[in-house]
């Protein structure tokens, strides 16, 4: 790597920043004080993490997902929903990509349930097992340290970028499918 070269992080923030935005937008659309809100933010984030199938190594993997997942299922049991039908399986090689993408999204929920917390339902109250678990922020630092000192050109990077960029398309594609008008904010039904 050249003084010139762009770091992996940087290539990360850089490269998919539309599609992050465009995600962004998206989770922050559902009004996570309202029961259908609530369900449809919950149910898409169970059917993606559901449907990755973790690259081995990084900081990130099977034991994650599962414990996200089983605070999903124990949340839509409260709100008496069901899990969301199964989307296909994302095959992922290179940890790097879903470390980005989950340890991200662990931060971008904390953000998220702040909102949730201003919801007056007392069984939505009852449903935040998957919004109050940790931020992960000690492996979101390491990470970040890692991607800052890697290279962001090459292949190995290309595809890195390739496969967080396929995660946040698969974020997308599940909550389009979870998110009918009565679960939007007011501010994006108008």
């Amino acid at each position: 790597m050249t003084t010139t070269d762009p770091t992996l992080r940087t290539r990360l923030k850089r490269d998919l920043a539309a599609r992050h935005a465009r995600l962004d937008t998206l989770f922050s659309s559902f009004d996570l004080t309202t029961r259908p809100g609530l369900t449809g933010f919950l149910a898409a984030h169970r059917a993606a993490f559901a449907a990755i199938r973790p690259a081995p190594g990084g900081l990130t993997g099977p034991a994650l997902l599962t414990r996200m997942i089983d605070a999903i299922d124990a949340d839509l049991a409260t709100l008496d929903a069901v899990a969301p039908p199964p989307l296909a399986p994302l095959q992922l090689t290179r940890p790097e990509a879903q470390d980005y993408v989950l340890l991200g999204s662990r931060l971008g929920s904390q953000l998220l349930r702040r909102r949730w917390a201003a919801a007056t339902d007392p069984a939505l109250q009852d449903a935040g097992r998957y919004l109050t678990l940790p931020p992960l922020t000690g492996q979101w630092r390491r990470f970040c340290d890692g991607a800052e000192a890697l290279g962001g050109s090459g292949t190995g990077s290309d595809a890195i970028i390739a496969e967080a960029g396929a995660l946040f398309d698969l974020f997308v594609t599940a909550g389009h499918a979870a998110c009918k008008p009565p679960c939007l904010s007011p501010e994006w039904t108008t």
